[in-house]
């Protein structure tokens, strides 16, 4: 979820040498991503109420894990607090630029990507919580947004139109086991994950935004019925943001 346990909390292994519960956690991470993607294919006449679930998954996720631990984060390794909101910002406005160059109603290419990578980097950082804090409740929670997570990847790439899915889900689950191996075996420096944490949070958010404003476009022209869409949405805030707080 992008919550990274105190460093101190954490269990002293070698070089892959990763328990039972956190060995459960990252596989449950891998399970739970392609549990979406298979959600999205399987059901993509729903498509529009997927993307708002989606997008409301997403915005909690931001909102209420990301930012929050990266301006908690910054005051403890003594990085300014101005820089988290600035470089979210940065982020947001450099995607909604490459977003211009889509189609009306449409992601544009660099949004696209740009999401995609977001979360791959964030699945990484969820490896790295699995390891620090391999319990039931933080393992439950990253499971649960896993679901969303791959949902909301697959809806995004196919309302683009993007037929090379199965690459990014492939580096989707893999990233939380390199983050768990860099877990255990380096310890970047610490303002390295202040940054990382605001740049996936202005990248999520600028995703959650394209994915509502696709399934509004689609749900405006007809192409598929979603009266539920903001019941989509705002159910997925509160189920995302409840799992967000177990693990904090």
């Amino acid at each position: 979820m992008g919550a990274v346990a105190d460093p101190g909390a954490a269990v002293v292994l070698s070089w892959g040498e990763f328990d039972r519960g956190q060995y459960v956690g990252l596989v449950l991470i891998t399970v739970g991503t392609l549990a979406g993607a298979w959600l999205e294919r399987r059901w993509s006449h729903r498509s529009t109420v997927l993307l708002g679930a989606a997008s409301g998954a997403l915005l909690a996720v931001a909102g209420a894990d990301i930012v929050p631990h990266a301006l908690e984060h910054a005051k403890e390794v003594g990085v300014p607090g101005w820089v988290v909101p600035i470089v979210v910002v940065a982020t947001f406005v450099l995607l909604s630029v490459g977003r211009w160059r889509g189609r009306p109603g449409e992601p544009g290419r660099l949004a696209c990507g740009g999401m995609a990578v977001a979360l791959v980097l964030h699945r990484f950082v969820e490896g790295m919580s699995v390891v620090l804090l391999p319990s039931v409740p933080v393992v439950a929670a990253i499971f649960v947004h896993s679901v969303s997570e791959g949902l909301a990847l697959t809806a995004v790439l196919e309302a683009r139109g993007q037929r090379r899915l199965s690459p990014w889900l492939v580096v989707g689950c893999l990233s939380p086991l390199v983050g768990g191996w860099v877990t255990e075996a380096a310890h970047p420096p610490e303002w390295v994950d202040v940054l990382l944490l605001a740049l996936v949070a202005g990248v999520l958010l600028r995703g959650a935004l394209t994915a509502l404003a696709v399934a509004q476009h689609r749900q405006v022209t007809g192409e598929l019925a979603g009266s539920s869409l903001f019941l989509a949405l705002g159910s997925a805030i509160v189920v995302t943001a409840t799992a967000v707080q177990i693990v904090r």
